[in-house]
């Protein structure tokens, strides 16, 4: 039986436009024998996208409309119990330390939490990501990185069986009911990741009876002449529109659930 997880990751990857677009490449070349003009039309439209998405004005464009959302969170508000670290991936190797293990935008986002944990040291930092097929879970990494940069081990905690955003809003809904079952007066919850991600975060956790902000971190707009095109630029356009096709997803589950 295929794994529900995995099914859904390998469909996301032609939903990206990097592979998807590359993909569609290869089928109107496939196709080309059969279908000249169209696939010859397609082939065409295809490279002027990917070069137009490698120009810094045209992906900053579509970058900044999610990353301009939310303004940066200088401190923690004073009611804040948790703030929650959103997963983003790590390549685990047991000889390296946690800051060469995880995945750049993991760090900046434990980083951006801990910074934010120190304006309110009585909160909880809570990490998040599932092992993934590492013998060690992107939460521990996310929780031994948090104690070498002065959080104390009392004061982390681990969701390692959070499998995607979905699950991470979800235990931490949980976790917050628990606190206030125990007599702990604050209920607000800071979540922190992606500049990017933080939109479609949002629309998942209003489904939730949460106080709650977001603290944006690893931004990718940058500005650039227009004259240099990079592929950074095209790789964070790919990223835009994975979070726009991710947001409409959620659009289309959640009308379909009422």
């Amino acid at each position: 039986m295929i794994d529900g997880f995995l099914l859904k990751k390998l469909i996301s990857v032609f939903v990206h436009l990097i592979p998807g677009a590359f993909f569609l490449l290869l089928l109107t070349l496939i196709g080309r024998r059969w279908w000249p003009r169209v696939c010859n039309s397609l082939s065409i439209i295809i490279c002027t996208i990917l070069i137009a998405g490698s120009i810094p004005p045209i992906s900053n464009y579509f970058v900044s409309n999610l990353e301009d959302r939310n303004a940066v969170l200088q401190t923690a508000p004073e009611d804040t119990a948790i703030i929650l670290v959103l997963g983003a991936g790590q390549r685990y190797a047991a000889d390296r330390p946690p800051n060469s293990v995880l995945a750049a935008a993991g760090l900046s986002r434990l980083m951006e939490g801990v910074r934010l944990w120190k304006t309110k040291p009585d909160a909880l930092l809570a990490v998040s990501g599932a092992n993934f097929n590492s013998p060690v879970s992107q939460a521990e990494i996310f929780k031994r990185m948090a104690v070498e940069s002065g959080v104390p081990a009392t004061q982390i905690l681990v969701f390692d069986q959070s499998m995607d955003t979905s699950d991470e809003i979800d235990t931490v809904s949980q976790t917050l009911v628990g606190l206030a079952d125990n007599g702990n007066q604050n209920k607000h919850l800071v979540v922190v990741s992606s500049a990017l991600h933080l939109p479609r975060v949002e629309l998942m956790i209003e489904d939730y009876d949460l106080s709650y902000s977001l603290a944006p971190t690893d931004f990718r707009a940058v500005d650039r002449p227009w004259y240099l095109p990079a592929s950074g630029y095209l790789y964070s356009l790919d990223r835009a529109i994975h979070e726009w096709v991710g947001m409409i997803w959620y659009h289309l589950k959640t009308v379909s659930g009422r």
